[in-house]
């Protein structure tokens, strides 16, 4: 009995901790491999592995995107704001569209940042809340 208490103690911390880095906007941090697909909360930060290159998502500036449910003329476009941190570069702000009739991936420190998706979607009549979005990235080298 005693041993099954004492396994417990130590799982709950654990576990807690294991969930932490998954919360909106906790400031979390998260390596990102080349050419893989990585995924950010607002406030949260990738690091390119073996690269002195971070990326961070500041928020979403706008969400113009056609609900679902909706019948729109043109998709719309929603702004994803990003920081990015290269060497020992000033960090420099940037804006990526999830329309393809504006900037999607920008060049930095060499690699090509993508902006693959994200989520989630609009719905009629309910916008996501600000910390509810999770932006999908790639950084691959050019």
């Amino acid at each position: 009995m005693r041993s099954g208490m004492v396994a417990l103690a130590l799982a709950v911390p654990l576990s807690l901790l294991s969930c932490g880095s998954a919360t909106a906007g906790s400031g979390g941090e998260v390596a990102a491999e080349p050419g893989k697909v990585f995924t950010l909360a607002p406030g949260d930060t990738a690091r390119l592995t073996g690269e002195e290159l971070a990326v961070t998502l500041t928020g979403v500036g706008q969400d113009s995107r056609c609900p679902t449910g909706v019948q729109c003329v043109w998709e719309g476009d929603a702004v994803v704001k990003v920081r990015i941190v290269a060497g020992t570069a000033p960090p420099a702000d940037h804006e990526l569209h999830t329309s393809g009739r504006f900037e999607t991936a920008i060049t930095v420190a060499g690699h090509e940042l993508r902006l693959v998706d994200l989520k989630p979607y609009p719905r009629s009549g309910a916008a996501p809340s600000a910390g509810d979005y999770r932006a999908d990235f790639t950084l691959t080298p050019r």
